[in-house]
């Protein structure tokens, strides 16, 4: 296969055609339609008939902030110009690729930690779903196992290690094709004394490469059709509401569940890392809440310090002392 002279004057849209095949590759199907979309969403209307040789940082970053959606929207928009302009790079269209100099908005980072249920939520949780079934089942081991929706859905009873106690998690199921989990990683989760139950109902009447955690008619639990079955939407917020303009509880915060408890129970870091999954460290150090515990153990010693300060002032205030010297 001969492949074309490199040209700085190839439009963006030349080169989207000729080597989105290349761009798309390594990604997950889920990942692949939504980089599509955003491509054809976004990028195509504002700069696909751009020379690539002229397009400039400014460039790009004019275009993202006249995008339309969130920050994370436009984010996976932004992503997809600069794989393909990395392999323009490979290909020598261009010397450097013009999406690295872009700025973006600074967001808060996100208070996973606060969308995880207490004990107490856990219980009510677990007080408002069936007595028993397949919807029970899957629906608790989330937060027994720390797996995403999708990966319980895609566990075979092949995955369980009864006599080591443990289960591989090693794809995930999305729109009803199974798949690699995130970050093409395989991982090993502990079947803890509540899980085994669960695991042992699942396996009834189960061949060894049967999905675990299938539907009453043996198809796959997606989000919908277990929000469907359960009424979830109608009782969720018996389990945890949130303030204002906050999402109500979603099934991934089962998930953020799983993690704080690790914590809670003892967990090193690194070992929570290695049962979620994670890439780095810095993303499971979000569950540790540590802000919270800092503030829990720093109460005492403060509350300590400043009754000294009490004590010597005969409590309160010194009337003799408003502050007025200071200027305040």
């Amino acid at each position: 296969m001969t492949l074309p002279v490199p040209d700085p004057s190839t439009p963006l849209s030349v080169l989207w055609e000729r080597y989105n095949g290349v761009v798309l590759r390594k990604l997950a199907d889920s990942t692949q339609r939504g980089y599509r979309y955003a491509w054809g969403k976004r990028v195509a209307p504002s700069l696909a008939h751009l020379p690539v040789g002229s397009l400039t940082t400014l460039d790009v970053e004019v275009a993202f902030a006249s995008w339309t959606g969130g920050e994370s929207t436009r984010g996976d928009a932004l992503s997809v110009l600069s794989s393909l302009c990395a392999v323009a790079v490979k290909g020598g269209y261009i010397a450097s690729n013009p999406c690295h100099g872009v700025e973006r908005r600074r967001e808060q980072a996100a208070d996973v930690a606060g969308r995880a249920l207490s004990l107490e939520e856990f219980d009510r949780l677990r007080a408002l779903l069936p007595a028993s079934g397949p919807y029970r089942r899957f629906v608790l081991a989330m937060p027994y196992t720390g797996c995403r929706l999708g990966e319980i859905a895609g566990l075979r009873l092949s995955d369980v290690d009864w006599e080591g106690r443990t289960l591989l998690v090693a794809r995930t199921v999305t729109n009803g094709r199974v798949g690699p989990t995130k970050g093409r990683r395989l991982r090993v989760v502990p079947v803890i004394t509540q899980l085994e139950p669960i695991l042992r109902e699942a396996a009834e009447g189960k061949g060894q490469h049967d999905y675990l955690f299938a539907g009453p008619r043996g198809g796959f639990i997606n989000s919908k059709n277990l929000s469907r079955a359960l009424n979830w939407h109608q009782w969720r917020d018996q389990v945890k509401t949130f303030a204002p303009g906050e999402p109500p509880l979603h099934w991934h915060d089962l998930r953020h569940t799983a993690a704080v408890f690790f914590f809670r129970a003892g967990l090193p870091a690194p070992d929570v890392q290695a049962l979620l999954g994670h890439s780095t460290l810095l993303v499971t150090q979000m569950y540790a809440d540590t802000r919270r515990e800092a503030a829990r153990r720093g109460g005492p010693l403060l509350s300590n310090f400043f009754s000294q300060s009490d004590s010597q002032l005969g409590g309160g205030e010194s009337p003799a002392d408003s502050g007025s010297h200071l200027g305040i």
